[in-house]
């Protein structure tokens, strides 16, 4: 009796071990592609879809670029044509955009959101100190493409964002509104900042040697600018004549700060500064138009950003 119950114990023992278990396999949750083109919209989408790994966002411009050359390469349009969702702002600056929209590829899985629909634009304006440019033949539809250099425009943007990313991924929507809404109250804090140093501002002008792609900001805040160049100009070398008008203006108002933007070296900027002779000093002034590859690698967020932006504000309006 003992070596029969033995030899079925063993038995048993040998069973369970040989029995092969039965696999448990987990399904791949199918990733979303999502491609956007330029800095502001990746980071707002950043903000929004944090917590969510289905999301699989791409910066397609990239860091260290200047928006308004970008030609993107074929890999560029191939990386549009396979998302799943591609974010774009449209305009002159991103005509290569409608190019791509209209070319011949599937879109039965394919969801294009220009988020320039999310807010009033405005036409591109000119601005004392740059000189006049040619005359050109207008552009159907033209408008000033940098919305976001506003707050306001910024908060609108994130809040469009998550609620076209709830409409793609209803199971995630919950979590989309809640970063959105987190976000959104980082720029309000940003945004209320900025109006403390407005508030208490001794001039209302802001000086750039350089291009002035913040027509939105202006308006937002009640500020006035002048400019090398109009937001978008092409050129990079201003006139002696801009350069003295500069000057002329930066000594009549004592302006204490000549500003020059992100991806530039402030050369014209040191430039009036130092021909003005009362002191002013060349500033840089982030507009988010791109940002530089450290800024990229260290994480760096349109609030992070903008939040230098107070200190210079504070220098060239107090």
């Amino acid at each position: 009796i003992l070596i029969v119950v033995l030899i079925l114990i063993w038995a048993a023992i040998i069973f369970l071990v040989v029995k092969p278990t039965k696999k448990v396999e987990k399904k791949e949750e199918t990733k979303i592609n999502v491609v956007a083109s330029n800095f502001a919209s990746y980071d707002f989408l950043r903000a929004v879809t944090k917590g969510v790994d289905k999301i699989d966002l791409k910066f397609l411009l990239g860091p260290g670029k200047d928006a308004h050359k970008f030609d993107p390469t074929a890999q560029d349009i191939a990386d549009v044509q396979k998302a799943n969702v591609f974010v774009y702002i449209g305009g002159t600056m991103e005509a290569w955009a409608d190019k791509i929209l209209k070319s011949d590829f599937d879109k039965s899985k394919f969801t294009a959101i220009k988020v320039t629909d999310s807010v009033k634009t405005i036409e591109e304006q000119e601005v004392d100190g740059a000189e006049p440019e040619e005359e050109e033949e207008e552009v159907e539809g033209a408008f000033d493409e940098h919305i976001w250099t506003s707050p306001e425009n910024a908060k609108k943007m994130v809040k469009y964002l998550s609620e076209k990313m709830g409409e793609i991924d209803p199971q995630n929507a919950y979590k989309y509104t809640k970063n959105a809404n987190e976000y959104i109250a980082q720029i309000d804090n940003l945004d209320n900042e900025i109006k403390a140093i407005v508030k208490a501002k001794v001039r209302d002008r802001l000086v750039f040697g350089d291009k002035m792609p913040m027509q939105y900001f202006l308006n937002y805040y009640g500020l006035k600018a002048s400019a090398a160049f109009n937001g978008c100009s092409t050129e990079f070398e201003p006139s002696s004549k801009t350069i003295a008008g500069l000057v002329k203006i930066v000594k009549k108002n004592n302006t204490p700060v000549v500003l020059y933007i992100e991806l530039n070296d402030g050369k014209v900027a040191n430039t009036v500064a130092k021909e003005a002779g009362n002191g002013a000093k060349a500033m840089q002034i982030q507009t988010l138009h791109n940002v530089s590859l450290d800024d990229y690698k260290n994480g760096e967020t349109y609030v992070s950003l903008m939040t230098r932006n107070l200190s210079v504000l504070k220098a060239a309006l107090q």
